[in-house]
């Protein structure tokens, strides 16, 4: 059977860290954590009269950057087999397979649990760990379509057609 659609992502650095810091701040909510802990901070300094607790409030943001940072440059370090990965992706009608030196993967639609899209990827969602990266730039503007009309279907819609 043809696919519908093929597409290809390396997997660079630069994708890693887009693909890292949508998970983070998209799925895992990082940015409603840092606001949380500001908040706290600048109330604690409110009641305590303290204005350590208000600096230290200014600094959160830069804490976590610096420290994602860090860990996305550790992440990637520790998976040289993965550094500038092929990966094939071919579309069909209701499944994807990913194919990379490390074999073939078939993943359904319906093991697809969400579509985050950006203005550079589209990021399918199918385990707490496992994400399909497709670089907008190298779609044809039919799949671009299909994973448009994929995100619908995840956000509540019936079906693809």
């Amino acid at each position: 059977m043809e696919p519908l659609f093929q597409s290809q992502t390396e997997y660079t650095f630069d994708e890693f860290k887009r693909y890292n810091r949508e998970i983070l701040y998209k799925v895992r909510k990082v940015n409603k954590t840092i606001i949380m802990l500001e908040v706290i901070l600048l109330v604690v300094a409110f009641l305590t009269k303290d204005l350590t607790y208000a600096a230290g409030a200014l600094f959160v943001p830069l804490i976590f950057k610096l420290t994602f940072s860090f860990q996305e440059k550790r992440a990637y370090r520790k998976n040289p087999q993965l550094h500038n990965m092929i990966i094939t992706h071919r579309f069909y009608e209701d499944y994807i397979e990913q194919e990379s030196k490390f074999g073939v993967v078939t993943i359904f639609h319906y093991q697809i649990r969400d579509v985050l899209e950006t203005s550079t990827n589209f990021y399918l969602l199918t385990a707490s760990n496992g994400t399909i990266m497709i670089v907008k730039e190298l779609c044809s503007d039919a799949l671009l379509e299909h994973l448009g009309k994929l995100k619908v279907i995840k956000m509540g819609a019936e079906t693809i057609a």
